[in-house]
């Protein structure tokens, strides 16, 4: 094991030739194999902390909060090493609760013994979760995304803490965890959003969002009726978070947003939409990625951050 007072900060870089983790006296990272298209480059995790290499994690922890960001070369399915890296996230964390995580799988809708990749995925964080928490894990899960990365390599980051936050769900969709069969063996086991106090701050965390309603994807290969959808998603879960006027303009909220594209080619259309939705100044602190969505009808997901000033 590695420790260095040295580090102070713990981030994710966007836009890397490859993915990688990595730890210097400047700070430690997880560089991503996914092209930024406009925005920062860089996403704080957890500032301010200590920096400790443990079981295929760079953790970075403070006195209320633990953060951590790991990957893994890919060869086979996806199943065995989110369990792994689930399982492992499980035991780092001890009694804090997971306030969010980040999941970046290479070839997302690819097959690999005629399992999707993203399928294979939730099957192995799904068991991870039971076999921590038992039937009932559902009430341990947390905010999340699942998108593509390019290149072989899957990783994941997080951040937990002592903060007991509280889970929401969308009223015109049904929770992820609770998806039919027809979207795989196992389902995701992520909820829509999650909210509280997080050191002092209000904060509140929401899920990597589609254009899904109930469990039906809406608006195949239509990008302007898929980005409605989801923004109307968006506000549906910003009211339960106690944030009705997140998506709005100069709300006070202190906000930020990242938009994953599936296809390059629709940034300057969905920039556009963002703008006449949500103003300039959320577009300001949006960053646009190419990745793949989980679904393959999917064109964009959406997720957010959201505190309230001290």
């Amino acid at each position: 094991m590695q420790v260095s007072s040295a580090i102070q900060s713990l981030h994710i870089n966007f836009g890397g030739a490859r993915t990688t983790c990595s730890m210097d006296e400047s700070g430690a990272a997880l560089t991503l194999q996914i092209p930024l298209l406009s925005g920062e480059v860089t996403k704080p995790l957890l500032k301010q902390c200590t920096i400790r290499e443990h079981n295929g994690f760079i953790i970075g922890e403070n006195n209320s909060r633990i953060a951590g960001i790991a990957c893994m070369e890919i060869e086979n399915s996806l199943e065995v090493p989110a369990f792994e890296l689930y399982n492992s996230i499980l035991k780092l964390i001890g009694a804090r609760q997971i306030h969010r995580i980040w999941n970046y799988l290479p070839a997302i809708n690819a097959e690999f013994a005629r399992l999707e990749n993203y399928r294979a995925f939730n099957i192995g964080r799904q068991r991870a979760f039971a076999s921590a928490y038992g039937t009932h894990y559902s009430s341990r899960i947390s905010p999340a995304s699942a998108v593509g990365v390019d290149g072989s390599r899957f990783a994941v980051a997080f951040i937990a803490g002592s903060d007991a936050l509280e889970n929401v769900e969308n009223p015109e969709q049904i929770p992820a965890y609770s998806y039919p069969s027809q979207h795989g063996p196992k389902s995701p086991s992520f909820t829509r959003g999650a909210h509280g106090t997080v050191d002092g701050i209000p904060t509140a965390y929401l899920s990597g969002t589609s254009s899904i309603k109930e469990h039906h994807s809406i608006g195949h290969s239509d990008l302007t009726t898929q980005y409605n959808t989801t923004i109307d998603n968006m506000r549906l879960v910003a009211d339960r978070l106690g944030y009705p006027g997140a998506l709005g303009n100069n709300t006070g909220i202190n906000r930020e947003f990242t938009c994953y594209l599936r296809d390059q080619d629709d940034l300057g259309d969905a920039s556009r939409l963002f703008r006449a939705a949500i103003g300039d100044s959320a577009v300001s602190s949006t960053r646009f990625l190419r990745s793949d969505i989980c679904r393959r009808e999917l064109l964009l997901e959406i997720e957010g951050t959201f505190s309230r000033p001290g």
